[in-house]
């Protein structure tokens, strides 16, 4: 977007965040058919682990394969409709808990009780039902679009940057996840997440502990990719939450529901939002290091982020829902600095701009 082009924008009608037909729109145009996180691959290490999750009030999983390669399924038996996993383990056969109907890591039916003399019955033509998965960085990704575009066709350029920004992201793997529910619209959470303009005002702690707030900005990744990218200088005064060098601030804000932050000296986390209906939306904050190990300084650095900056946002989100729902709201102006920095908006115009085009406005 050209930042020149955004001054003058105004927020967003209230009806994007609070209307149920608004909402049932972006289901089906904009969540079923873009880029939704799974997990991360090492979640899946070995061949039958699997990890389950939704979209919306669509339950898929994903599963590692004997032959080390990953395929992810709607969670649903092909029989009577029952899920078949939960959460995450790992199985040598997924049984259906309801009638046991058994299939192969591959999704192929294995067995069905009381079906090998019935006429008709082909075993062979029964199977789950495959859902498209792909990987960016070792972050697994899943569409339930079927002729949707890549992952590197919808990001072009970005999985480069981030291991730029972290080289050593291969060697990370899952270390720890919190979650909480927003009572707001996922939007609110996405804009709270891709502005910095209220951080010095809602969130003094990040920005005296883990960046230096002068250096701040978001900008779109680049013209025509739906990505903002943050950057930062690194903290370095006496604040700091923890030895910052080595690397500055950056993250990668994936549209529509996840963000890549990688922190001064290479702390790797992520954001993903997980919408339940027009004001509800659960956030999941997780942590990534080597082999997955927390030690003293990431778990002091996780304490620290759960107990302020994420605290402060949860309230400022189900206030922001609950503000949009006044009869004395008029959308006001954004805050546009065509040179960018922490007090400007134009990562606002950006996502308001895409929510529009996914809403067919």
């Amino acid at each position: 977007m050209n930042d020149m082009a955004a001054v003058g924008r105004r927020a967003l009608s209230p009806n994007y965040y609070r209307d149920p037909e608004v909402f049932a729109r972006q289901r089906e145009g904009l969540f079923f058919k873009t880029w939704q996180f799974a997990c991360h691959e090492s979640r899946v290490p070995g061949p039958g682990d699997y990890y389950a999750f939704s979209v919306l009030d669509q339950d898929l999983f994903v599963i590692r394969q004997k032959d080390g390669s990953l395929r992810c399924f709607y969670n649903v038996c092909q029989h009577r409709g029952h899920p078949l996993v939960e959460e995450s383990g790992r199985a040598r056969l997924l049984v259906c808990p309801y009638h046991a109907w058994s299939y192969g890591l591959d999704g192929g039916l294995k067995g069905a009780h009381g079906t090998k003399d019935q006429p008709g019955f082909e075993r062979s033509r029964i199977c789950l039902s495959r859902v498209r998965l792909d990987s960016l960085a070792g972050f697994l990704f899943v569409n339930l679009d079927g002729q949707a575009p890549s992952l590197a066709e919808t990001f072009p350029g970005v999985e480069a940057a981030i291991l730029e920004a972290c080289p050593s992201l291969p060697e990370r793997a899952f270390a720890q996840e919190h979650e909480a529910e927003e009572f707001c619209n996922w939007l609110i959470a996405v804009e709270n997440y891709n502005e910095c303009y209220h951080c010095r005002v809602a969130h003094p702690t990040f920005a005296a502990g883990v960046i230096d707030p002068q250096s701040y900005d978001i900008h779109p990744f680049a013209e025509g990719v739906k990505s903002l990218r943050h950057t930062a200088k690194a903290q370095s005064g006496k604040g700091a939450w923890y030895d910052t060098s080595g690397s500055d601030y950056a993250s990668f804000y994936l549209w529509p529901a996840f963000s890549l932050q990688i922190y001064p000296s290479g702390l790797v986390n992520a954001y993903h939002w997980r919408p339940r209906d027009v004001a509800n939306t659960v956030v999941h904050r997780s942590w990534y290091s080597k082999e997955g190990v927390i030690d003293d300084q990431l778990q002091r650095v996780i304490d620290l982020d759960r107990d302020t900056t994420f605290a402060e946002d949860l309230k400022l989100v189900k206030r922001i829902q609950r503000g949009l729902g006044s009869r004395g709201y008029t959308p006001g102006p954004l805050v546009i600095n065509p040179e960018g920095g922490i007090d400007s908006e134009h990562s606002i115009a950006a996502l308001h701009d895409w929510v529009r085009e996914a809403s067919g406005d």
